[in-house]
């Protein structure tokens, strides 16, 4: 059985679907998950939403990285940061009148970056209709595993699951949540934390801002490891001629053009690992690496990823990012090389 009431609410915010950035964008992570196929394509080849098949699990807001997916009645990000910090907290379906696959594996990163302790309360799993074999809780689990891996790379304590059930009663566990809700919109306006123009998911908004809570805490030293829900980036500079096309669909502008476009600035923090700066790139210049900077992270700051030297073209008289001491540039190196007994100038008939 189900202890929270059936959900037909889920949204989807087309703009922000990835399939939306780039024709070649094949995300399917929500359709793959769905235990209903409740999440299919539409004739168009966008996302779209049969509510008469959702039985509410929400595992599908839990997977998308771009936050296209959303239950207007339950933010995990806005819940985030109603539960303060420095405490010992426990979630559950029972007193969060949500899903636990409802969030992703930030919001749990985030939740432990700012309490002591943290505990995931899923003894309900078993008898909910909204965890068809099993998948729901798999999908909960897999995000509680992820972000372990991040919390004990950075020096903090691990997430405990847990399949006892919670002593805490309904009402106590509501009323102790309702106040901490109150207390919190006293203090902090979510409005001018999460910016309406903003790219970015609000999830990584959250996860910025509990890092910077706890960046005193932190280890120094760089994670090496390999998450889903960000990579740290990569350009090699024999094989970019940059046509800016990574930059141009990069759908949280982690990827940027210095002033006179001589320059690719990457700003860890805004990706998302959508992979879609790796589709677009002709050469296959863009590559990852498993190192992230918590620093880097907390505030936000841009790495120079390559720098170019420009040069005029000696045929085409059309500036190219020159590699080494080359005076013709790509487009015309073929002709040069191939073809150019094809023609002549007059001054050379």
């Amino acid at each position: 059985m189900s202890l929270l009431k059936p959900v037909n609410a889920i949204k989807i915010e087309p703009l922000s679907c990835l399939r939306i950035e780039h024709v070649s964008n094949e995300c399917s992570k929500c359709i793959d998950l769905c235990p209903t196929e409740a999440i299919g394509l539409s004739t168009s080849k966008r996302i779209s939403l049969d509510s008469t098949k959702c039985i509410g699990c929400m595992s599908c807001i839990g997977v998308c990285p771009s936050g296209a997916l959303i239950y207007p009645d339950f933010d995990p990000s806005v819940f985030v940061l109603q539960t303060g910090i420095k405490k010992d907290i426990t979630l559950s379906c029972k007193n969060n009148h949500a899903c636990l696959s409802i969030f992703n594996s930030e919001h749990f990163i985030s939740l432990g970056l700012r309490h002591n302790s943290v505990s995931c309360d899923i003894s309900i799993c078993d008898e909910c209709n909204m965890n068809p074999g099993a998948q729901t809780e798999k999908i909960i689990t897999e995000h509680i595993d992820e972000a372990n891996r991040f919390l004990q790379a950075a020096g903090k304590p691990s997430i405990a699951i847990s399949k006892e059930q919670n002593k805490l009663s309904r009402r106590e566990a509501l009323f102790s949540f309702v106040k901490d809700v109150n207390t919190l919109r006293n203090e902090e306006s979510f409005d001018e934390i999460f910016d309406t123009k903003e790219t970015l998911p609000k999830s990584r908004v959250v996860l910025q801002n509990s890092l910077k809570l706890a960046i005193e805490e932190l280890r120094e030293s760089p994670i090496k490891e390999k998450f889903s829900f960000i990579a740290h980036k990569k350009i090699d500079f024999v094989s970019c001629d940059n046509c800016g096309d990574c930059i141009q669909f990069c759908p949280t502008k982690a990827l940027l053009y210095s002033s006179d476009k001589t320059k690719i600035l990457f700003q860890p923090l805004r990706c998302i690992a959508c992979g879609i700066c790796d589709d677009v790139c002709k050469p296959k210049a863009i590559s990852s690496d498993n190192e992230l900077d918590l620093v880097t992270l907390a505030f936000n700051r841009a790495e120079l990823l390559i720098e170019h030297h420009f040069a005029v073209c000696s045929e085409c008289r059309v500036s190219f990012p020159q590699k080494g001491n080359e005076t013709v540039c790509k487009r015309c190196e073929d002709f040069v090389q191939n073809h150019s007994d094809m023609f002549a100038l007059a001054r050379d008939i």
